[in-house]
């Protein structure tokens, strides 16, 4: 009759053949079909390993069977060498399994290659070392029993990286069913493990215990790699634990009992009314105390019938008459953290989109950190199907590897995963989906089961009514807002109008006064020198002096003009850029030089500094010089008598910082947008001056338009700072200009003017303009845009 130590490794080579049989006819779309071949082949080398247990270990099997013992290997060296070609094999396969990357698992096949052919190698050339005989693991030691020390640190390797692979798997998992099922891998690993070393150990009873460990770890190897949802190892340990902790408190209560009969007398007359006395005792205690254990065991395990039910009764009453969505979203959180124990959870607002699809976005409120995210769902995606038309709860640990869901996106998987969330409940009101509950991980790391997902649904379904009607309330508010925000913005877009309506009657004024002086200038010295030419009296002399005063009005008037023009092609886009090589010390410096005998006479003191250290830039130098001239000009009208002018260049990434800082009157804050708008002024144009640089003069107020418009078509940036208008304090004004390095390939480059314009449109433009009383111009004043004086 064979013996067990026969009986054992045939039926083992059965259960590895029935395995076999079992993976390969798996379905290949479950989770694990990286690592599926690689267990393929352990099962394959474990099953050659029973079959070499199977056959007798004397010399007459060894001649026969010649191939399989190579040379003097006995029976016992040869299972070693399979069990550690197996190890080699179930260590590349757990790392596939475990999702280690690729590279790094290559390199552990190799090294473990290598390890495994020293081995062999050592075990052929030391036949005398009884490696895989009766107590060879106690020599393994000796200094002539090299295969012994390879083995036995071949496996503490292996054992140490399979391990630590299955923990760090573990700690990195973002869901619990992948954390679980790293656990669940490193159990198998130590059974696996200890199993080969003890069934390597050649002593009987230890390798069968080895033979039968190492088939239950290969068993539970193939079932993890074939499973989709694998079974609950630390629930499993609670409810164990849980289960032995109330049988051994009732097991001593009953000895108790026992031992306390067993000290009553035989010949005791009231023995029996004692016994019943005992018994109704031990009752009265332990349906109480079991209520107690059953109580603690199910808050181990993490279960409370009981409370769960009060705890819905409790949210089912608190939503009733809540009205304000945030409110609604704390208090179903709250609940579900109590219910289901959630670290995380949040609600995702469900809208309609174009073409019957599905916009998510999560409220405002949420229970821990909640990505500030938006996300679309396709009208025919599964994640749809299930929510909406099934009405049935979705883990992500389903959207990421279950078969169902591989049509979905992946713009729809990459919102999802960026939730970083564990399970979505859907609300459902009506037909319409209008909103997911959403729940993180557990407080107990443990998968979500079938109870919580019932939970979470039966939250989700009491949450519909109070949702729809929170994000109505929450819509009417919203459009309150932004009615009120629309008010806002009207009211000031009214006071912005008032202001440039009043701008056109000024400007009546400004103009009129800008207009009437130079001529009437002109008028007077031709009508004088009319006179005296008529009389005979105008010398030379005379002539040259009222001949220069005439030039100055004509300046005068050609100027406001030219400004005049320059702000009608920024209105139509069409003013003129010539993009050059250009250096802004130089545009700075011809800007100023105009302006110098002004600022001596003003006492102002003007500063330029780091100017010369800036890169040149591409620029239309003459625009330029305009507008930097006018932005200059401005802060000298503003600055008063021995006031102070600071000009600084700086580089800033891709672009040069102009800063224009003045020791003026400065500028309210209502007025900082509205200086850059045609013909506005800051303040009473009654108070206009005709001087050009007298403190507090003033022209048409068109300089900071033109300047703009300059800048801006550069592809830069002006704006203005000041602390606001103080003309006792002055508190100045900053008047910042960022210019590129290189123009934009949007920057205003379109073609000029092939003349300038003709007298009747600037009669046009001027009549457009309010100055309907100018008189006729000189065609010589019209002149081409992109003429600038020097």
């Amino acid at each position: 009759m064979p013996s067990l130590t026969t009986l054992l490794p045939a039926m083992l080579a059965v259960i590895y053949a029935l395995l076999l049989v079992i993976l390969a006819g798996r379905n290949r779309d479950q989770l694990g079909l990286e690592s599926r071949r690689w267990l393929m082949l352990v099962l394959a080398v474990a099953l050659l390993t029973s079959f070499v247990l199977v056959l007798p270990s004397d010399a007459e099997t060894q001649d026969r069977y010649a191939a399989l013992f190579l040379g003097d290997l006995t029976q016992p060296a040869l299972v070693v060498i399979l069990t550690n070609l197996m190890l080699v094999f179930f260590g590349t396969q757990s790392l596939r399994y475990l999702q280690v990357a690729e590279r790094r698992a290559n390199l552990w096949l190799g090294i473990a290659l290598a390890w495994w052919a020293a081995e062999t190698v050592a075990i052929g050339l030391e036949p005398s070392a009884g490696i895989g005989q009766d107590g060879w693991l106690g020599r393994i030691y000796e200094p002539t029993r090299l295969p012994g020390i390879l083995a036995l640190a071949g496996w503490s390797v292996i054992g140490a990286t399979l391990l630590a692979a299955s923990f760090y798997a573990f700690i990195r998992a973002h869901l619990p069913e992948i954390a679980n099922r790293a656990l669940l891998w490193a159990v198998i690993t130590l059974l696996v493990l200890l199993g080969a070393i003890l069934g390597s150990s050649g002593t009987r009873v230890m390798a069968e215990v080895g033979w039968l460990t190492q088939a239950a770890g290969l068993l539970g190897a193939v079932y993890s790699v074939s499973t989709y949802r694998v079974f609950d190892l630390r629930r499993g340990v609670r409810r164990a634990t849980a289960t032995a902790i109330s049988t051994l408190i009732t097991a001593l209560i009953f000895f108790g009992v026992l031992a306390a009969a067993q000290e009553l007398e035989a010949d005791t007359e009231d023995r029996i009314l004692t016994l019943a006395a005992l018994a109704l005792l031990v009752a009265v205690v332990y349906v109480p105390l079991r209520s107690v254990i059953q109580a603690v065991m199910n808050r181990l395990v993490g279960e409370s019938t009981e409370r769960t039910a009060h705890t819905l009764r409790k949210f089912s009453e608190d939503i009733t008459g809540v009205v304000e969505l945030d409110a609604l979203v704390d208090v179903t959180l709250n609940t579900l953290s109590q219910v289901i124990r959630i670290r995380r959870g949040g609600l995702l607002l469900v809208r309609k989109a174009e073409g019957g699809g599905l916009q998510l976005e999560p409220a405002r409120r949420g229970l821990g950190e909640i990505p500030d995210t938006q996300g679309t769902i396709a009208p025919n995606s599964p994640i749809k199907r299930r929510l909406l038309d099934r009405r049935a709860p979705l883990l992500q640990y389903d959207l990421d590897f279950g078969r169902s869901y591989t049509e979905v996106s992946p713009a729809e998987r990459r919102f999802f995963q960026q939730m970083r969330m564990s399970a979505y409940g859907p609300v459902v009101v009506q037909g319409e989906l209008i909103g997911l509950l959403c729940c993180g991980s557990k407080v107990s790391d443990d998968p979500f089961t079938e109870q919580d997902l019932e939970l979470l649904m039966t939250i989700a379904n009491q949450t519909g009514v109070a949702l729809r009607n929170a994000r109505l309330v929450d819509d009417l508010r919203r459009r309150e807002g932004e009615q009120a925000e629309l008010n806002k913005a009207l009211s000031t877009t009214k006071e912005q109008l008032e202001k440039l309506d009043s701008v056109k009657t000024d400007f009546i004024t400004i103009a009129s006064h800008e207009l009437r002086t130079p001529l009437a200038q002109i008028r007077g010295y031709t009508e004088i020198m009319e006179a005296m030419n008529e009389e005979g009296v105008l010398d030379q002399e005379q002539a040259g002096s009222m001949m220069a005063n005439l030039r100055k009005a004509a300046d005068r008037l050609e100027n406001l003009i030219a400004a005049m023009l320059d702000v009608s092609q920024l209105d139509v886009n069409a003013m003129d850029l010539l993009f050059v090589q250009t250096s802004l010390e130089n545009v700075v410096r011809m800007a100023i030089e105009p302006l110098t005998e002004s600022i001596k006479a003003r006492r102002l003191m003007l500063s330029a500094r780091g100017l010369r250290a800036l890169p040149p830039i591409q620029a239309d130098m003459q625009r330029l010089v305009q507008a930097f001239r006018n932005i200059v000009l401005n802060s000298i009208k503003y600055t008063p008598d021995n006031g102070r002018i600071d000009i600084q260049g700086q580089v800033q990434g891709e672009e040069i910082l102009i800063t224009v800082q003045d020791s003026g009157i400065g500028i309210d804050a209502s007025h900082l947008e509205l200086i850059f708008e045609k013909f506005f002024r800051a303040h009473d144009p009654s108070l206009h001056s005709t001087g050009t640089t007298k403190f507090m003069g003033a022209g048409p107020g068109l300089g900071l338009t033109i300047a703009r418009g300059v800048i801006v078509g550069h592809g830069g940036r002006i704006w203005v700072e000041s602390p606001g208008f103080d003309p006792d304090n002055f508190p100045g004004t900053t008047i910042y200009i960022a210019l590129p390095l290189n123009p934009p390939a949007d920057a205003k480059r379109v073609l000029p003017f092939e003349a300038g314009l003709n007298v009747k449109q600037m009669q046009d433009l001027l009549s457009a303009s309010g100055a309907s009383s100018a008189p006729e111009l000189s065609p010589t004043l019209a002149r081409a845009p992109g003429q600038l004086d020097r």
